[in-house]
């Protein structure tokens, strides 16, 4: 009898074994068929918009592209700037926003809240961004392996339903899973106004 229990054990772990790689390669393949050649994101929510933080959005919050496509986001409201950084494959949404203000709408717009420096890491658990403490205008502004920070140094103009909202594109060279984020400390901080673009390719490892 205890023979045959070893067996039984010996037989399920194999069957695990064999079944998780083919499931994991399964998923791959799916995300593949899903990719669009480009894709476009609402960075603001479209209008009519609704008031405050509920605006501070991306619709879609994660898209996936095949490599050498591009995202054209429509920048709409006002306040907003827009970075890009490369995060690992496995970084979902509870990675980012657990590393941003936590404390509610008010306290989180409070000057305390406001000045506080954030160290936002990925799925990994590598730094992809170091607010610092009271930067200037407002600005989540870590240049350390970001690909692409709009607005200068100020935010783009408010848009609204009768005005062109501001366009930025961005082509996507590289595989890989990266974080679209707003550059307004409280958009981002405070309304956790961030988002992901996967990118899959040939050269997927």
């Amino acid at each position: 009898m205890k023979s045959r229990r070893t067996i039984s054990v010996v037989v399920v772990v194999l069957a695990l074994a064999v079944a998780w790689p083919i499931a994991v390669r399964t998923d791959d393949k799916d995300q593949d068929q899903q990719a669009v050649q480009d894709a476009v994101v609402d960075f603001g929510a479209p209008f009519p918009q609704p008031a405050g933080a509920a605006s501070h959005v991306l619709v879609p919050d994660d898209v996936t592209i095949s490599k050498g496509g591009t995202v054209t986001f429509f920048v709409n409201g006002g306040g907003h700037g827009l970075a890009i950084y490369p995060v690992s494959k496995n970084t979902t949404r509870q990675d980012i926003a657990e590393d941003l203000c936590q404390d509610g709408p008010t306290a989180c717009a409070a000057a305390a809240a406001q000045n506080k420096r954030y160290l936002i890491t990925d799925g990994k658990g590598n730094l992809i961004i170091d607010t610092d403490f009271n930067p200037p205008q407002n600005r989540v502004n870590d240049p350390t392996e970001r690909l692409l920070a709009t607005g200068g140094g100020a935010f783009h103009v408010a848009s609204t339903s009768t005005a062109t909202a501001n366009q930025v594109q961005y082509r996507f060279s590289k595989t890989g899973r990266f974080l679209v984020i707003c550059m307004n400390r409280v958009h981002s901080i405070n309304d956790w106004m961030f988002g992901f673009v996967t990118v899959v390719g040939d050269d997927d490892n």
